[in-house]
């Protein structure tokens, strides 16, 4: 389990994140959703600790977050940032190796290479295999990366997988087999924290769906009770109506017509 206890985050005199606290469970996938600068990334990047809360803290299985070696860590939970650059050429199966280098030493094992097929099936690279990472399109090297953050924990009990914002650059369909992979680990003991910026997407998949504004917790709770035509408005700063979605236990978002912005 994650525990946020009260976590803050400042640079100089501003204040990116406040007073932010909440539990997330293996078996659930929760998503993260807010304006631009509303302080998702921030919050994940100190989940992954990359960063230090500037107030509060962060338990990790019953142990602080910040007592943990990175290379612990980093056999416990993977995470799919939102820029992924290379300066060196691989092939796609050479780039989903690297999410299994914290579990061996020199030589990855028959069971390592097993995890990069079964990581590279899941996320429909596999007959990419062969080809170079630099000549995928944007979607494909998307999908390459997020095999290679399943392989870094596929056979993990109760593995973390930490995403920001992974539908970026994604056509329609694979934007949804992506979450369907996400919901699927979940429904196999993974827990998933996933920052979208796509409203209906996080409704449909995620079990807890968290709003923050402006560095705040706006709402917090299960898809039906956080998608409201308020909530959408105080965080978005648009006017929305509901349809009910026959496929999935959410409210479907849609805008009510065209508005016009004021530069």
């Amino acid at each position: 389990m994650i525990k946020v206890n009260g976590i803050a985050y400042s640079v100089g005199k501003k204040e990116i994140l406040s007073d932010v606290s909440f539990q997330a469970r293996p078996g659930e996938v929760m998503a993260v959703i807010g304006a631009n600068g509303a302080g998702k990334s921030t919050l994940l990047k100190l989940l992954c600790n990359e960063m230090m809360p500037s107030a509060g803290h962060i338990e990790f299985n019953g142990k602080r977050l910040k007592d943990y070696p990175l290379n612990e860590l980093a056999r416990k939970r993977s995470v799919l940032t939102q820029h992924n650059t290379l300066s060196l050429s691989f092939t796609v199966r050479e780039l989903v190796l690297m999410g299994r280098y914290p579990h061996f030493n020199g030589q990855p094992t028959g069971h390592d290479l097993q995890m990069v097929d079964e990581a590279m099936l899941a996320a429909g690279v596999s007959m990419m295999a062969a080809r170079t990472y630099e000549t995928l399109s944007g979607g494909e090297q998307q999908r390459v990366q997020l095999a290679r953050v399943i392989a870094q924990v596929k056979d993990v009990p109760n593995g973390w997988l930490f995403l920001d914002e992974p539908t970026n650059g994604l056509d329609i369909l694979h934007q949804q087999q992506l979450l369907i992979q996400a919901r699927n680990m979940a429904d196999n003991g993974f827990g998933i924290i996933c920052i979208l910026h796509d409203i209906n997407l996080a409704a449909a998949y995620a079990d807890q769906l968290m709003i923050l504004k402006q560095g705040k917790v706006q709402a917090l709770g299960s898809p039906k009770e956080v998608v409201t035509c308020e909530n959408i408005h105080n965080a978005f700063g648009i006017k929305v109506e509901l349809m009910k979605n026959e496929n999935f236990n959410c409210p479907l978002v849609i805008t009510t017509g065209r508005f016009k912005y004021n530069s």
